[in-house]
C-alpha cells in the first residue's frame, strides 16, 4: 500500500482536497496522512484545523510556520521555517509520494524537501498563469516534483514547454470542482438563514487576497473594495483574505470601512467558514467580488458571475461568467450591475464553457487517486532532466 502525505496550509486547499481524500479512501492500495500547516493552525485565520479534525481526517504532523511579521521578509522567514518543519514531518511519516497543490509558500517549501529527499512529489494545478508571486512559485514547484496533475489542457501545454516528460503529466481536471458537484447540500433559505439574511434579496460572496507584488498598495486597494461593497448596499457575506505579506492592514481597512459606514449589519465579515457552508454560499450567491482563485475555478461551475479585481489572477484562464475591472469602485459597480441585471450575460453565465473542468463528470479526485496509486517509481523519475 503507498503512503500519500498530502500538504495543506489554507482553508481552500482543504476544500479542494476533499474528494482527492475520500478517493484515497475507497482504495485498498493507497493511505493518506495529512501535513496541516500555515492558516490552519493560526488563531487570526480561525484555527481551521479543527474542521480538518472534525471531518475526521488523518494528521500525520502538524507544522507551525506563521511565526514571523506580517511582511515581505516575513513572508520569507515563514516560507523558510516551513521547509525544516516540513523536512522533519517527512521523515517522520516517510510517505512513498507526496502531493502538493497549487502555488504557495509551503508548498513549494514541500516540494523542494520531498525532492532533497528522493520522495516522488505530485503537483496539482500546475501550468497556470497568474500574477503576484504565485506565478513565480507555481513554475518553480514544477521543476521540483515528479508527477505533474494539470486541471486544464492548456496548462498541460504549459507544462511541457517548461521541459517536462509527457509521460508523467496526466490531466484530470481541478477537484475543487467535484465539492461543487457532491458538497454544498444547503438551500438557498438555509443558506440565507445561517447568515441571518433574507433569501429573497440579493445576495453577495466577497474575497479579496494580498498581491505580494503590489504591497505597498494592499491597504488603499482593499479600502476600494470595501467601499464598492458599501455603495452596492446589498447582502454580503465577507471572508478574511489569506496570510500572505499585507494581510494585517487589509483586513483591518476592510473592518473599519465597514464598521465607520454602519454597514455591519449588512456586511458581514469573516475570519473563515466551513466548508460545506462555503461551497452551499458559492452556490447560492448571486455574484461573487475579489480576486481569489475559486472565482475563476470553481465559481462558472456554480452558475455564479465573478467580478475579478485587480491583478492576482491575471492571465489565468477564464470562462466568460468572469468580469474583470481595475481597482476603481465606478468599474467594480458596473460590473456587479451587469451580473445581476444584464439578461444576456446572465444566459452566458448558465452556459459558457468550463476550462477547468475538461471532463465535465466531477471526477478529478478519482483520477488523481489513479495516478498516485499506479505511477511507477524509478529511479529515471526521480533523476530529473530538462527535455530539450
Amino acid at each position: 500500500m503507498r503512503k500519500v502525505a498530502v500538504l495543506t496550509g489554507t482553508r481552500g486547499e482543504y476544500g479542494i482536497y476533499a474528494s482527492v481524500l475520500d478517493a484515497i479512501d475507497e482504495r485498498p492500495d493507497l493511505d493518506y496522512k495529512l501535513i496541516v500547516t500555515g492558516m490552519h493552525l493560526s488563531k487570526k485565520f480561525g484555527y481551521t484545523i479543527k474542521e480538518i479534525k472534525k471531518d475526521d481526517r488523518k494528521i500525520g504532523a502538524q507544522v507551525p510556520m506563521l511565526k514571523y511579521e506580517d511582511t515581505l521578509v516575513g513572508m520569507v522567514k515563514n516560507t523558510g521555517i516551513a521547509i525544516i518543519g516540513i523536512a522533519q514531518a517527512l521523515e517522520k511519516i516517510r510517505p512513498d509520494v507526496i502531493l502538493v497543490l497549487g502555488d504557495r509558500g509551503e508548498q513549494l517549501a514541500a516540494a523542494m524537501a520531498g525532492a532533497h529527499m528522493n520522495i516522488p512529489v505530485a503537483h496539482l494545478h500546475g501550468g497556470e498563469v497568474s500574477g503576484t508571486i504565485d506565478e513565480s512559485i507555481r513554475h518553480a514547484i514544477t521543476k521540483f516534483v515528479h508527477i505533474h496533475l494539470p486541471a486544464t489542457r492548456k496548462s498541460e501545454e504549459r507544462i511541457i514547454k517548461l521541459g517536462e516528460k509527457k509521460e508523467n503529466i496526466y490531466l484530470v481536471g481541478a477537484p475543487g470542482i467535484d465539492a461543487v458537484n457532491k458538497k454544498g447540500r444547503m438551500n438557498r433559505k438555509e443558506v440565507a438563514d445561517y447568515f441571518d439574511f433574507d433569501p429573497k434579496k440579493i445576495l453577495v460572496l466577497a474575497v479579496q487576497h494580498p498581491v505580494t507584488t503590489e504591497f505597498e498598495y494592499g491597504q488603499g486597494n482593499m479600502k476600494i473594495i470595501a467601499d464598492a461593497l458599501i455603495g452596492l448596499d446589498e447582502q454580503t457575506v465577507c471572508i478574511y483574505s489569506n496570510s500572505d505579506a499585507g494581510y494585517t492592514k487589509m483586513m483591518k481597512s476592510l473592518d473599519f470601512s465597514i464598521k465607520d459606514a454602519g454597514n455591519e449589519k449588512k456586511i458581514k465579515v469573516y475570519k473563515t467558514l466551513p466548508y460545506e457552508i462555503f461551497i452551499s454560499l458559492m452556490k447560492q450567491a448571486d455574484v461573487m467580488i475579489g480576486n481569489s482563485s475559486s472565482g475563476v475555478i470553481e465559481a462558472p461551475s456554480c452558475k455564479m458571475p465573478y467580478v475579478l479585481v485587480g491583478t492576482r489572477q491575471q492571465g489565468r484562464e477564464k470562462a466568460e461568467s468572469v468580469l474583470e475591472v481595475p481597482y476603481n469602485k465606478d468599474a467594480i459597480l458596473s460590473a456587479v450591475d451587469r451580473a445581476l441585471n444584464d439578461k444576456e450575460f446572465k444566459k452566458i453565465v448558465k452556459t459558457c464553457k468550463k476550462p477547468y473542468d475538461p471532463f465535465g463528470d466531477a471526477n478529478a479526485g478519482r483520477r488523481v487517486a489513479e495516478v498516485l496509486a499506479t505511477f511507477i517509481i524509478t529511479p529515471d523519475l526521480l533523476q530529473k532532466k530538462i527535455i530539450y
